[in-house]
Order: structure tokens, then sequence, then C-alpha cells
């Protein structure tokens, strides 16, 4: 990142004041008045003094010795009355160091600093503060990581390079307070400055339509890609520098990230109603071509809220687009439906690109609209010697036109008003004006118009060629004059050289009748000899300026004419142009023979002429009065009427007759085709009638298609000889209309036939009627139905709507030999109560049979009995076929087993809880309980249950259970004794137990309990969950056991026991006695 910075950095608090357009182009600055408040501050009242060249400074120390004499300063700027909120004050400042340059990339910032070297901490650091009298309504320090990265404070920049921050307080204020203070890092006996010049804001419009600030700011963008791969804004102030020389530009480097840049760039006030808002801007060829432009997007707002969003790829004409793809800089503009004081121009990274990706802007400035011309104004053709007259307008009030002689610098011509007439010089060559519009009084101007004014050169009698006259005519024949010029012109004959007797198609003079068609070729009929020889004018108008022949420059064309008792002839041709003749002419040999015969008074040997388009060419009557004479292809087909003036001189005069040549026309019958998608037709599939034809890509222009490319349904195509002009054989247009037929479907891709019902294609299950079979999946044999299937073979159906197969083929597979029959379990248990029989053998299919055997063997019914240990043998039977290969099934008869019961079934305690267990790994348990509450356990899956006494007497336990082979178990029965607990263990030795405690460390109840125990104190205590884990054990217990496990194991030493029942060993070898009982935990 390269920015040029002077030593000192000045700065502007920036506010923007939304006000209405009140007097067009004037702008007022309202300066602070008066210092309220300061302190450590030199000149202060020069920042109050409305010159923006004196300044005041602020001081900071770092003290002479640690915590002494070290200090900050400030000064407070007040304006008269209170600004409203969101209104923009600027005051400008100056720093010692350069902090100035990192804080104006907004939240690029801390990366900035971080290259320059420069800490926001610890060094001279700042502080801004809006006020309203001694409430602050607004604050950010220099210190503060992205502080001036939104849009209430941004640090901006103007075209000096100068800085300034845009401040925008939310809240009504009327002081700006700016603090110095020196950081940490800075060494003792150091001072640092901070200028402070004036604070202002502004009122009305904008000063014309240049720009006042910058700034800029990136997403995505990391300290590697600032510092080595070209991120970030070189030269942001050249962007607004009025100067198309210079630019800013905006880079990411070479990155696969999702990252963007952007400039922002700031007007003093908002952008009026005829303002359009011109960006120039240039970007790398290779990157156009990749679609950067749809990543480079412009915005415009008022303030924060955004008015105008676009990318510049839908700014771009394509003579814009034009210049961008030749490296060379372009200006697009957008014109705002709302008022505008902001323009940011963003750029968003074009992943996977190996270029450099930058884009250069060059200025940006508010202008009116460009001007346009009026109809008369837009194709301007005079003649040599003339002056042109340019009308254009522009919209909006204030607005002058300004022409140029150039379209960049050149010569200001004249100021017009929108819609004042321009009047060039005498011009006397084809010269080029331009025009651009602006505001009165104001240097920047909308991009210039070119006015293009063709000159052309006068006609003159030099310049008309007229054929028909070499040779005397005879009196029975017509004179037939033939004028033509190098220049596109129409005719006028006269009658005289002062063009007073004008000769007008139609007119008859003194039994002559004269018409002149639309060529100019004046046809006269009815002269005689007597007057011979005539003299006959004629002078030419250009068809583009109107220029014309001046006063008495005519051509003089003398016709004689002799008596004649010749009769009439007659000229036919013998051919007529073919379009082979076309080809021939335009791509192999442009002449071509004119032939035919004649008939009349005509001698072999006499001289036949042929004028096409002002050119003649001759031949000679052979001895049959039939002639072919060689002319230019090219000539005999651009003549405008498609008529010959034939011209036959022999003896004493000439013959006249006029001959039609007919152009061929390109005729197709069919100009709507459809086609079949199963086809793959390409463009030689075209009906073009056989002709040898190119295919374009549009009616007009010059590229021509493959031939040999795919049709497309909808496809427009545009058939044409190549070479040969559209005014001679325009293009035809066909529209082509693909039928894409969906393919067939089926219940199954694999179907099973009995090969002794001799299948045959047609038996194939395909849900769509009109289909056809074939042998392989594209081209291939079409099949007939009655053909015979072929075991293992694979046939491809297509399926045929309006005429068309459908381009995709359903494959289907023929077997014979049935599949064997699918089961979840080879192996399978039944129970000697549900009395099975063959038919509840769990088989996938529902079609099968059973034997006894794997080949051969008896056919067994499935309501046979099975029978444990034996080995059945099962059949597919579906479609009628039976499986060559048999399923052989075990199976397995399982007798009920007797359920049993663990636990505590003597004394056990009322109110206490005891588990019981039962066989593992079965399923659907039934638990049932008679006397007493389950509190764990005892559910379908669980092999367990634990049990709480509340009655003494009738209190049993039962349980049954399912096997894995669905089997119900012989149910089990324990009658449990229950007890009023409590109970002594041993009255003589004073020992009670409590098994049930609670260590929620409420001070009750919170430890496991014996009475007595610490009389026997090498007693041992080992606790089991109601697995058999260990969870606890000690030596010399003391009762003061709450709950926590002590032993590792399914859990950790330390973790709290939950609640439920456990089991104790209680050993006093004292007594040589072993207590065992339950006890439970209820936390």
């Amino acid at each position: 990142m390269k920015l040029i910075l002077p030593q000192k950095i000045r700065l502007i608090f920036v506010t923007l004041l939304l006000v209405s357009i009140t007097n067009l182009k004037s702008q007022t600055k309202n300066y602070a008045t008066a210092v309220p408040i300061q302190d450590r501050v030199d000149n202060a009242n020069n920042a109050v003094d409305g010159n923006l060249l004196t300044k005041a400074d602020i001081n900071a120390s770092s003290g002479i010795l640690v915590g002494i004499g070290a200090y900050s300063g400030y000064l407070e700027l007040q304006y008269p009355s209170n600004l409203p909120a969101n209104t923009t004050s600027f005051t400008k400042i100056e720093t010692q160091d350069d902090l100035l340059p990192s804080l104006l990339g907004g939240s690029l910032g801390g990366l900035l600093s971080d290259i320059a070297g420069i800490l926001l901490i610890g060094n001279q650091e700042f502080t801004v503060k809006a006020q309203n009298n001694a409430v602050t309504v607004l604050e950010k320090q220099s210190t503060e990581a992205n502080g001036f990265s939104t849009e209430d404070l941004r640090v901006v920049v103007d075209k000096d390079n100068d800085y300034f921050l845009a401040v925008t307080p939310g809240q009504e204020y009327n002081r700006i307070r700016i603090e110095n203070s020196i950081g940490s890092l800075i060494g003792l006996n150091n001072t640092r400055q901070l200028g402070v010049y004036e604070s202002y804001y502004t009122t009305g419009t904008g000063d014309c339509g240049l720009p006042s600030y910058t700034s800029f700011s990136g997403n995505g963008i990391s300290l590697d890609l600032l510092n080595l791969g070209g991120a970030g804004v070189t030269n942001p102030n050249f962007a607004i520098d009025g100067d198309v020389s210079t630019f800013a530009e905006l880079g990411l480097g070479v990155l696969d990230v999702a990252a963007s840049i952007q400039q922002t760039i700031y007007f003093d006030a908002d952008s009026g109603t005829d303002d359009v808002i011109y960006v120039r801007l240039a970007v790398d060829p290779s990157l156009v071509s990749l679609g950067l432009l749809n990543n480079i997007n412009i915005t415009a707002s008022n303030g924060v809220q955004e008015v105008y969003s676009s990318n510049i790829s839908s700014l771009l004409s394509l003579d814009l687009l034009g210049l961008l793809q030749n490296g060379n800089s372009t200006v697009v503009a957008f014109k705002p439906s709302a008022s505008v004081n902001r323009v940011t121009i963003s750029l968003a990274s074009l992943l996977n690109v190996a270029v450099s990706q930058q884009i250069r802007l060059y200025d940006i400035y508010r202008a009116p609209e460009q001007p346009v011309f009026t109809d008369s104004s837009t194709d301007i053709s005079i003649c040599s010697g003339s002056t042109a007259e340019i009308t254009a307008t522009a919209n909006g009030a204030a607005v002058e036109l300004r022409w140029y002689d150039a379209e960049t610098d050149g010569n200001l011509l004249a100021t017009t008003n929108s819609g004042d007439t321009f009047t060039t010089p005498a011009l006397n060559t084809s010269t080029t004006y331009y025009v651009a519009s602006a505001y009165v009084g104001c240097t920047e101007e909308s991009p210039r118009v070119e006015v293009p004014v063709t000159v052309m050169e006068i006609p003159t009698a030099a310049d008309i060629t007229v054929i028909g006259n070499e040779n005397p005519i005879c009196s029975q024949s017509s004179v037939v004059l033939v004028p033509s010029s190098a220049i596109d012109a129409t005719y006028n004959w006269f009658l005289d050289s002062a063009e007073t007797m004008p000769i007008t198609n139609g007119m008859v003079v003194n039994g002559a009748t004269y018409n002149i068609d639309e060529n100019g070729v004046l046809t006269i009929t009815g002269l005689t000899d007597v007057n011979s020889p005539y003299t006959y004018y004629v002078g030419s108008t250009d068809n583009i300026a109107g220029c014309k022949n001046v006063d008495g420059d005519l051509k003089p064309v003398a016709v004689t004419i002799v008596d004649s008792s010749n009769t009439a002839v007659d000229v036919t041709l013998d051919t007529n142009i073919s379009l082979a003749n076309l080809i021939t002419i335009f791509q192999v040999n442009p002449t071509t023979d004119i032939t035919g015969s004649v008939t009349g008074d005509v001698n072999v040997g006499d001289e036949v002429t042929v004028a096409i388009n002002g050119t003649t060419y001759t031949g000679i009557l052979d001895a049959n009065l039939d002639f072919s004479i060689a002319v230019d292809g090219t000539d005999l087909l651009s003549d405008i009427d498609n008529v010959l003036e034939i011209f036959i001189s022999g003896g004493l005069c000439s013959i006249t007759d006029d001959v039609t040549v007919t152009i061929p026309e390109f005729i197709l019958d069919n100009l709507n085709q459809v086609f079949c998608a199963s086809d793959n037709a390409t463009l030689l599939d075209l009906d073009v009638n056989g002709n040898n034809v190119v295919f374009f890509d549009s009616l007009l222009g010059s590229a021509t298609v493959d031939a040999n490319a795919a049709l497309t349904d909808g496809g427009t195509y545009y058939v044409g000889l190549l070479d040969v002009p559209l005014s001679v054989l325009p293009r035809v247009q066909i529209t082509v209309s693909i039928l894409d037929t969906p393919a067939p479907t089926t219940t199954s891709t694999t179907q099973v036939f009995c090969e002794a019902n001799n299948p045959v294609v047609g038996d194939i299950q395909v849900n769509e009627t009109a289909v056809v079979f074939y042998d392989a999946e594209t081209g291939g044999t079409m099949l007939d139905p009655s053909t015979a299937l072929v075991d293992g073979a694979t046939y491809y159906v297509a399926n045929t709507e309006n005429g068309c197969e459908s381009s995709e083929r359903l494959a289907i597979t023929v077997t014979f030999t049935q599949p064997a029959p699918t089961t979840s379990s080879t192996a399978q248990e039944f129970c000697s109560t549900s009395n099975a029989t063959l038919a509840d053998i769990q088989i996938n299919e529902t079609a099968v049979v059973f034997y006894d055997a794997e080949t051969g063997g008896t056919m067994l019914s499935s309501d046979t009995a099975i029978v444990d240990g034996t080995t059945y043998y099962v059949a597919n039977l579906t479609s009628g076929c039976e499986s060559e290969d048999r399923l052989a099934i075990t199976t397995t008869i399982e007798e009920a087993e007797q359920a049993t019961l663990t636990g505590i079934f003597e004394d056990a305690c009322l109110e206490d809880s005891y588990m019981y267990t039962t066989e593992t790994d079965k399923q659907n348990y039934v638990w049932t309980v008679t006397g007493g509450t389950i509190t764990d356990g005892g559910t379908s899956t669980d092999s367990f249950v634990t049990v709480t006494w509340d009655d003494l007497n009738n209190t049993e336990i039962t349980v049954t259970y399912d096997s894995a082979s669905g089997c119900t178990s012989e149910e089990a029965i324990l009658s449990v004794g229950v007890i009023s607990c409590g109970e002594v263990l041993g009255e003589e030795f004073c020992l009670f137990v409590y098994n049930e405690f609670s260590p929620n460390n409420d001070g009750y109840n919170d430890f496991f309990k014996v009475q007595c125990l610490e009389d026997y104190s090498s007693n041992t205590l080992q606790v089991f969950n109601r697995n058999g884990n260990q969870v606890f054990e000690t030596v010399n217990y003391s009762n003061n056991w709450d709950g926590v496990a002590n032993v590792n194991g399914v859990l950790r030493k330390g973790d709290h026991l939950p609640s439920g029942t456990y089991y104790y060993i209680l050993t006093i070898p004292e007594l040589n006695r072993t207590l065992k009982g339950w006890l439970q935990i209820a936390r």
C-alpha cells in the first residue's frame, strides 16, 4: 500500500447536514465563533477567526519524571446556535504524529498502522467529542479499534491530501471538543502538539460539481494482502483532484478468498434534481473478459441512507465496453432518483483468477445531463463553402452548452443557451464538432457529444457521363440517355442550358414524348430527323447534402436522329440468373455472360452495347443474330431497377431496347421445421430445397454458424449464400421446434419369463402402448414384437409420440431362470407352544413352495408342522415359473425356559428398597409386584426391578420374558417375607444399621450410620452397586460416609453416587462377624 503524504497531517471533522436546495449552486460556510473552555492551548482564538490558514495548538507532555509534569490539553469550539441532529461540522486539525493516514482506511486502520510502523495506542492520541454545552452526544478516540470506520465519524482526505474526519452526531449539538494526549510508549520529557484551524458547517448546494473529500475501507483483507499482495487504495485524493490524467487505484491483488475494497467520495452538499454523476475509470482488459465488471458496484447515498446501487456492467453501452476492453478509460453516468452527497465505488474479489485485480478511478463529479440534438442536427451534410446550423438542448436551469473542436481539450468555439443554434463557419472539408453541457459559472461539464458535419463537393458537368447518344439513332427507335456519376446523385434534365425549361416525366413537346425513370434515365420517343441534331442538358444533385451544379454548369447531350425505314427491333435474353450463377459471381469469378438474340432490322456484325450502372459492355451479333457479352456480375446484380439498356449500332443509326433481368429469390417451402430429439438433428438437416447455402447468426450479421451445430428447440436460424450481398439476395429465417418424447416406463427392469410359454418381445411389460423395441441402447436394429426372447438378453424400448421416438431408451433385461427366494435368516427358531407350520417360515417372496430336499424330493404343504432340527427347501414360484435353486432354511423348536428370581426374600425391611434380578439378554420382560412399589427398573427391557416393600403380608414378585425366538418363559414367583426393620443386629453389641440416608448437606441424615460402631475401630466397610461393582471401601469406618465413591471403576473416585439401592458388607474382626445388607441413598 502506497500513500504519498506530507510530513504533518491536516484533518477536518465532517458532519452531514441534510438541507433542501434553496439557491442554485450557492454554498455558505458557517464557522464556530467562540472558545468557551480550553487548557494548555496556544493562540486559541486562531481557531475561531474564520481563517483556515491560522491555527491554535493544543499541547500535551509526557512529564519530566514518572508521574511528575505530565499533562494533556483540550479545546472546545462553539457555534452561535445549536446544530440539528445529523448536521455536519468541519474542524481542520494537524497532528504531529502520522496517525491519520492509517485512520483514513476505516476498518483497515489497524492493519495500515502495522504496515506504517505507527502504533495507534501509546503514541500521540486524541479524542473527538460533539457536545450540547457540557453534555457529550458523540465521542471517539484515535486508540479505539476501528474507531473511525463508522458513518458517524470517518477520516477523509481532500484533493490537496489534507485529512478530514466526517462526524455525524445523532443528536443536537453546538460544540466540538478536541483533546490531545500522549500515550505510554513515548518516553519522558516529550511533547506533542495538535493544531486546530477552524470548525464550520455548510449550507446550500455544493460549489459546482467537484467532490470535496474521500476515504476508503475494506473487508476480508489480511495484513499479508496489504503488505505484499497489492491490496488497498493508492493515492485516493487523485480521484477528486479534477485532473483526468491522475487516478486513485483500488486493488485486491491476487487472492482466492472473498474480500472487497471500496472508496467513498463526499460532496459538500446534496445533489440537485438535474445533476448526473459521472465516474471515469479503467480496468485491466483481461479482467473484463473474466467478468470483473459484475463485481464493481456503484452506490450513491444521502448520508447513511442508500439511494442508488448498480454494477458497472449495467451502465455500459457497447461503445463504452469496447473502450474498457481496449485498455482505455471510460465515463459511466447515472442519475439517482433522489438527492445524494456520497458515492462509493466498491470492488469485490473475483475468485480463482491468477491476475491482480485493480480498478483505476480517475475522476468523479456532478454535471448536467449530456446534450441531445434536434432531428435536424443528428445527421448534418452541407455543400462545400456553406455553414451548418446545429441545435442541441440540455435539461436543467442555468445550463449552458459549450462547443469544441476536439473530443478532449481543444478550443472552445462558442457558448450557447440550451436550444439556441450554433452556426459553424463556412466549411470546405468534413468536420466534427463536440458539445458539452455545464452549469453557468462551473468548470465541470458533461462528457462531450460529437456532431459530425459532412461536407459534399459541388457537382460539375464533368462528373456526369451519359451513354446512348454515341451513334446516330434510328427515327423509329426510342432515344435512351443513361446518366451516371461517381457520386450518389439524382439527375435533372433540361431543354436549355439556363435551366429555364426543365424536362418532366410524361412531358410532350412538338410530338416527342419524354419519360424519366427513378434512375434519371431519359427516354424520348417521336423524334424525327427534321430538327436533328437535338441538344439536351443534364445536371446532378447529390443525395446526401442536396448539392447541385452551379448555374450554367450543365452537361450538354447531343442526339442525332437519322430517318430510317427499319422495322422495330426486339431483344430477348436467353437465360435468367440462377442461385448457382450468384454463387459463381460472388464466390468464384464475378464475370458472367449476358446472352440473347435480336430480331428486326439488324445485321450480322452489328455492335451490341449493354449499359449497366453507367458502365458499357459491347459485343457483336453473330450469323444467327445472337450475342454473348461478358459483363461484371456484381455490377449487373446491383443495377437499381434490374432493367438493361441495350443499344444496337449498325448501318446509319443505332437501335435501343430495354430488357429486364430476373434476379432469383431464395424461396424455402418450410419456414417452421419440426424435428425429433432422437434424431440429434444439426443445421445440415434443415430443409433448404437442396440449395448450397450457408448458415448465419442473424439476418444482417456476417458471422457464420457451423453447419454441424445441433439444432435447439425454439432456435432461429438464418440461411443465405456466402458473400452474396443482402441487397441482392436477402436471407431466410427458419424457426425450429424439437419434440422430445419421454422415455417409456415399466414396473420392473428385470423381467422373468417361463421358457415353456415361448415368450416374445411383445410380452415385455411396458406401461406405454406405442413403443418400439431395439437390440441396442442407441442405433441398433428395430425388433419385431413377435421376435422370440433370449434368456439373459437386454432389450431397449423407445416411446413414440407424434411420430417421434424418445431419445432415451428403457433397458429391460430378460431371464428365464427364476431366482431363488430370499429370507432375513436361514436359521429360524419357533416356540413349541406356537405349533408352527411351514407357512410360519419367514420368506421375503409370497409365491413359494416347500420341499424336503434340495433337489427333487417331495413338495410339502404349507400347513405341514415344523419338526425340530429339520431343514426345509423353498423354491420361488413368481410368474408361474419355479426357481431352479431352492433356499435352505433350518428350523429349531425351542421349549419354554423357566425364569428365575434372585434377591432378598426373607426379612426384607418394611419401607426399604431391594433389587431383584432375572436372566439377562431376554425381551418383553413382564414384572408383577404385590405389596410393594417399583422404584427402579421393571420395564419390558429391564432384567431387574427395585422394590420398596410397603406391606407386611401378601408380598411377592413375579417375572416372565420372551426368548430371542419369541418363546415366553415359565413364570418365576418369589414370595418375600417383610418385617419392620431398624432391628438390633445384636443387642449385646449395641449394633444397629440405619440403612437409608440422604446426603444433601442439609444437616439431617447426611451420612451412612451404624450405631455403636465406634466401639469397634478395626472394622472394614465395603459398598457395592446393584450390579456388584465396588464403589466404596474404608477401614475404621466412623459414620462419616456421605455417598461419594472412593474407588475407580464404573464411577470415578470422588463422584457422587446417584440415588438408588446399594449393598454393604461390614466386617468387625473384634466380634468375628460380617454384617451384610441393602442400603438406600436418597438424594
